[in-house]
């Protein structure tokens, strides 16, 4: 599942003017054929959601130091993917670093179909969650920045 891309979208949908989001992925590039079906399934995820529309127009861009420096504030999707980060780019700033497991990731593992549903339900509404919290966070402190990326990796 593409959490970055969930992230993205669910921003994007909120229409809030002068921001600019970007997703990108650690494994984007290298990961490309092998993660082709959880594209279609994260795309599935925000047609359910109703927020489809918002999604970026194609599969997942790879994380680039050119990309990170163009944001005022980054997001790792969990400690992982901030190792995966630091292997690949200079933070100029802390990123946040959140906790959201992907599927096949400890605490959201399963070779059930069904559970998997559930669990990329339960990771959609974690991410929502934490947008809504970050962008809460951005306005107290110093009104909206413009750009928020976050950042996750894409491999599995």
């Amino acid at each position: 599942m593409f959490r970055s891309i969930i992230a993205e979208a669910y921003l994007n949908s909120l229409e809030i003017s002068d921001i600019r989001v970007l997703s990108s992925g650690t494994t984007a590039a290298v990961d490309r054929a092998r993660n082709e079906a959880h594209y279609g399934t994260t795309l599935e995820i925000l047609e359910k959601h109703g927020i489809r529309e918002f999604a970026k127009t194609g599969y997942g861009d790879q994380l680039t130091q050119s990309r990170l420096d163009s944001a005022d504030i980054t997001v790792c999707m969990n400690q992982r993917v901030y190792g995966e980060c630091l292997q690949m780019v200079i933070f100029t700033a802390p990123p946040r670093v959140w906790s959201v497991a992907d599927i096949g990731e400890p605490g959201r593992i399963s070779t059930v179909e069904a559970e998997k549903q559930v669990y990329r339900e339960e990771a959609y509404q974690e991410i929502v969650g934490k947008v809504d919290r970050l962008i809460a966070d951005a306005v107290a402190v110093n009104g909206l920045p413009r750009a928020a990326a976050p950042f996750a990796t894409e491999d599995r």
